[in-house]
C-alpha cells in the first residue's frame, strides 16, 4: 500500500463514483507494437488521462497495465504521477510483471521494453486498509515464454467509507488461452462469493479480455468462451455498462474504433444502484488501447454494512 500528502476522505457519499482502466503502459494504440517511442509520448498521453480522470473525480480508480518506473514508460512511476497530481491520499499497487530484462516486443533492442516492473493498481479517496494480491492460474506455453509471462492478477483493496469495509476486485485476465481465463474467472467468482457471504459490499471491475454479449464484433462470449458465465455464477452482479448487443457505444476495445465491451464494472444491487455511467476513448489520439469506463453509483441505507471484523481471510497468496 502507498500513501500520499493528501488527506484521506472519511465521510460516506450519498453517490460513488468508480472507473476502470486499462491504460496500457500510456503507449497509445501502439502498445507492443516493435517500434520505437519517444518519451514525450508518454508525457503527452500521461497528460490527457490525468485530465480525464481530473474532470470525472472517480473516488476510486481500478489501473491495469501500469509502470511502476520501468523503461518502457519512460522510467515514469505512472501511480505515482497520478496520485500526486490528482490529488489521491492512498493506492494499493499489485506487481504482475518484474523483469531485469524482457526481451520483449520481439525485434531489435531498441523495441524491448528491458527492464520492467508494472501490473495493477487501485487509487482511493477513502483509506485502503487492506490489500491482497492474488495470483491467478498460468496458460500451458513453453518454458521460454512462460518464464517472461506476466502474472495475471486479482488485486482486492479494502478501503474504509465512513467506517465500514468496501472490497474492490481489480482483475486484468488472461488475453490469449480461453481455457485458462475460464479458470482465472472461476477463481474470481470464488473470492467475490468468499466477501459476499459475509455481506461485505464488493465492486468488481476491470479487464476481464472477454465479452458478455456473443453479439458484439469480435465477441468471444457464448459456447467459445464462458468466461462471464463463470464471473457470474451464484451471484446477483450486475453490469454498470451497456452490454446490449447491438449497441457499441459503451465497447471499450480497441480505442481508437470501439466494438468490444471487455473492461466492466460490476456491482451488487443490494448496496448499490448504477444511476450513470461514460464511457471516454481519448481525442484526438487515445492514450490506450483501451477506453476508460467510469460509473455513478448511489448508496442506499448502509444499515446492513458489516464492520470490518467481518472481512473473511483473502491471503492466498503474499501481499504486495
Amino acid at each position: 500500500m502507498r500513501t500520499y500528502t493528501a488527506q484521506p476522505d472519511t465521510t460516506r457519499p450519498d453517490t460513488l463514483t468508480v472507473t476502470t482502466y486499462n491504460i496500457g503502459y500510456l503507449s497509445g494504440m501502439r502498445n507492443n507494437e516493435p517500434v520505437v517511442r519517444p518519451d514525450s509520448l508518454f508525457h503527452a498521453n500521461m497528460d490527457q488521462a490525468a485530465g480525464y480522470l481530473r474532470a470525472a473525480a472517480p473516488d476510486i480508480v481500478a489501473l491495469q497495465e501500469i509502470d511502476f518506473g520501468g523503461a518502457r514508460a519512460a522510467h515514469v512511476h505512472q501511480l505515482d504521477t497520478l496520485a500526486a497530481r490528482l490529488g489521491y491520499p492512498g493506492a494499493a499497487q499489485a506487481v504482475n510483471w518484474d523483469e531485469r530484462y524482457l526481451p520483449f516486443p520481439y525485434g531489435r533492442p531498441a523495441v524491448h521494453f528491458g527492464r520492467t516492473l508494472s501490473g495493477q493498481a487501485v487509487l482511493s479517496r477513502f483509506p485502503v486498509r487492506r490489500h491482497v494480491r492474488r495470483t491467478l492460474p498460468r496458460p500451458p506455453q513453453p518454458f521460454f515464454r512462460d518464464a517472461f509471462y506476466l502474472d495475471r492478477l486479482a488485486q482486492v483493496g479494502v478501503v474504509d467509507v465512513d467506517g465500514r469495509p468496501l472490497a474492490v476486485i481489480n482483475v486484468h485476465l488472461e488475453a490469449f488461452d480461453v481455457g485458462t481465463r475460464e479458470t482465472q474467472a472461476r477463481v474470481v467468482n470464488d473470492l467475490y462469493r468468499r466477501l459476499a457471504d459475509r455481506g461485505i459490499p464488493t465492486l468488481l471491475l476491470g479487464d476481464f479480455n472477454s465479452s458478455l454479449s456473443s453479439g458484439e464484433e469480435g465477441g468471444q462470449a457464448g459456447a467459445e468462451d464462458a468466461t462471464m458465465q463463470h464471473i457470474l455464477a451464484g451471484t446477483d452482479l450486475r453490469s454498470a455498462v451497456n452490454t446490449a448487443s447491438a449497441d457499441t457505444a459503451s465497447a471499450t476495445y480497441p480505442a481508437d474504433a470501439p466494438a468490444r465491451t471487455i473492461d466492466h464494472i460490476f456491482y451488487p444491487p443490494q448496496f448499490f444502484e448504477a444511476v450513470d455511467t461514460q464511457r471516454w476513448c481519448g481525442r484526438p489520439a487515445p492514450p490506450s488501447d483501451h477506453c476508460a469506463v467510469t460509473a455513478a453509483l448511489r448508496l442506499p441505507s448502509r444499515a446492513k454494512w458489516p464492520s470490518h471484523e467481518a472481512l473473511p481471510p483473502l491471503e492466498d497468496s503474499p501481499t504486495e
